[in-house]
């Protein structure tokens, strides 16, 4: 059976077949299967992945970057993907460069292509409704007519379904080939014309003319039944055959309805197709992929930014180096808020420099590792990265230590748990892996962190990795500028305009100061508004500490004793 696998080069069904079959079964019988599935869905097997989530998931915030980014329009609606699931992917970029591939040009056709675009979303609908109605019916533990009607609308669903994908990507150059030979398929089988022939006949058992009678007051009085025409198919049987089966069934002293019978008819009908529903399943959650990164590219567009399918080049050797080109670079969580984010050129000679970067508090140096980082897993991904142009090597690990956060079981301060943070990452580093660190060894006093900092700086040079360190140690970083002890060390500062205001930019260098006191203006921690506000305190104290009379008398504070 053709798989639709548009994620991988070699397709596989890659949720677990035992509970989707479980809950799909029971989704039907009674309309009670949405909780097993979506937990299988959340589950959902991925590919092998050099790329352990656990060295940067939780700094680069990619469950923000799937709510922010890849939210999905389609059909006049408003979708919420899978969110678990697309941050586990993107979390774990494929290992095999075919399968990024392989992403790129479905992702590159459904982007140049408006009807290709439709088309996937049209898909992405039908399996979105299939899978809605087969996980709710009209009433819980209701009666039979209810649940005849739970399976019908799900029958229904599913012919809609199946034929949409077999008329659709026929021609389709990408995986998306693999959609239409899974449709066609499916749709060539006898289950399907079975199943086509009993919604026909369920739809349509006979057409009936009436002749209405209609009073002086325009209200119905009556109507007569002028002609019958039943239709005829392979579940048809005459109305004297319907009677007599009844008579029979009734002398031997069954008593089900003919609802039971059909209900025991539907899921005959719907078992063949379990199977399939499993890959429907699966495609859905796939298209989920390609729509989310085409709804980032239409949101980064409305903000004036642009994004982009990058060049990738192999990991850094000692042959060939690379360079690192990135026009137009935004952060995507910044897209959460209602301006445009400011985005920045970054260049260097070859992708294994280490890079120091220095600037002021809150002139984006943080913000732009994270960009590195993203769009270095986005690329990996298959998918669109954050810049208008952009040239990247591929690595085969990331390693992202950005923040601090102090949790009520941690062993050691500060500076502690980050340098077992740097001895975790030299235990795990491999050449040509992507690293960035933000703040190095800044819970300590200059003169030691910089002796580490250095340190780290020498051992990683001879890893050749991809390194971006942010540091506020500025007299240090123009010392290693000045006399650089460290092979391939460059240096980024971040831009200031004539007012010493950031501009977000990024030129060569070392930066000559933080800005620390005009921070500190910007945000109101001086001298004079710290004083003044000290001054309203202690106002407010001595105000507190002189009572009403009455509120004295009436508490018998102030009485004499």
């Amino acid at each position: 059976m053709p798989i639709p696998d548009l994620l991988y080069a070699e397709p596989s069904a890659r949720l677990d077949a035992s509970r989707v079959t479980q809950g799909v079964a029971f989704a039907f019988a009674v309309g009670e299967g949405g909780d097993l599935l979506s937990s299988a869905l959340d589950d959902v097997e991925l590919g092998p992945s050099s790329f352990d989530p656990s060295h940067f998931g939780h700094e680069l915030f990619l469950d923000e970057v799937v709510r922010t980014c890849f939210n999905i329009e389609a059909g006049g609606r408003r979708f919420t993907p899978n969110r678990t699931s697309l941050a586990r992917i993107l979390a774990q970029p494929p290992e095999d460069p075919a399968s990024c591939a392989l992403r790129r040009e479905v992702l590159l056709e459904l982007g140049e292509s408006p009807s290709l675009r439709a088309d996937a979303e049209k898909t992405y609908v039908e399996l979105f409704n299939f899978r809605h109605l087969l996980c709710t019916s009209h009433q819980a533990g209701g009666s039979t007519p209810e649940l005849h009607e739970h399976r019908i609308g799900v029958l229904r669903a599913l012919k809609t379904a199946i034929v949409g994908l077999s008329s659709r990507f026929e021609h389709a150059k990408s995986a998306l080939a693999r959609v239409h030979a899974f449709g066609a398929e499916v749709a060539g089988r006898p289950a399907f014309a079975d199943l086509a022939a009993l919604l026909a006949h369920e739809e349509g058992l006979a057409d009936v003319d009436l002749c209405l009678r209609v009073g002086a007051d325009g209200s119905v009085r009556g109507f007569e039944l002028t002609k019958i025409r039943e239709h005829k198919s392979r579940y048809y049987r005459s109305p004297a055959a319907r009677f007599w089966s009844r008579v029979v069934l009734f002398i031997r002293g069954f008593k089900f309805s003919e609802l039971e019978v059909m209900a025991r008819l539907l899921d005959q009908v719907f078992t063949p197709f379990e199977a399939d529903v499993l890959f429907m399943l699966q495609l859905m959650q796939d298209l989920e992929l390609y729509l989310g990164a085409l709804s980032f590219r239409d949101l980064a567009l409305s903000r004036g930014l642009a994004v982009c399918l990058p060049e990738l080049t192999p990991p850094p050797s000692d042959v060939d180096h690379g360079r690192r080109e990135l026009f137009g670079l935004f952060n995507p969580l910044l897209l959460a808020d209602r301006g445009a984010p400011k985005p920045c050129d970054l260049t260097s000679e070859r992708h294994d420099a280490i890079v120091l970067v220095t600037g002021p508090n809150s002139g984006g140096k943080t913000r732009l590792l994270q960009a590195i980082a993203i769009t270095q897993i986005l690329a990996q991904s298959g998918l669109f990265v954050p810049a208008r142009q952009a040239r990247i090597a591929w690595t085969r690990g990331l390693f992202c230590s950005l923040h601090h956060e102090i949790t009520a079981d941690q062993k050691e301060g500060r500076l502690g748990t980050e340098l077992l943070r740097i001895r975790g990452l030299f235990e795990d580093l491999r050449p040509g892996d992507l690293v960035v660190f933000d703040e190095l060894c800044s819970g300590t006093n200059p003169s030691e962190a910089e002796a580490i900092i250095r340190l780290v700086l020498e051992l990683l040079s001879e890893l050749n990795p991809q390194v971006f360190v942010t540091t506020h140690f500025l007299d240090f970083a123009a010392q290693l500028q000045a006399d650089p002890h460290v092979e391939r060390l460059q240096f980024l500062q971040a831009a200031l305009d004539e007012k010493n205001r950031p501009t977000y930019a990024f030129a060569p260098g070392v930066a000559k100061s933080a800005l620390a006191a005009e921070t500190a203006a910007r945000l109101g921690v001086t001298l004079e508004e710290l004083a003044s506000l000290v001054a309203r305190r202690k106002a407010e104290r001595v105000k507190r500490s002189v009572l009403p009379e009455s509120l004295g008398h009436a508490t018998g504070f102030g009485e004499e004793r």
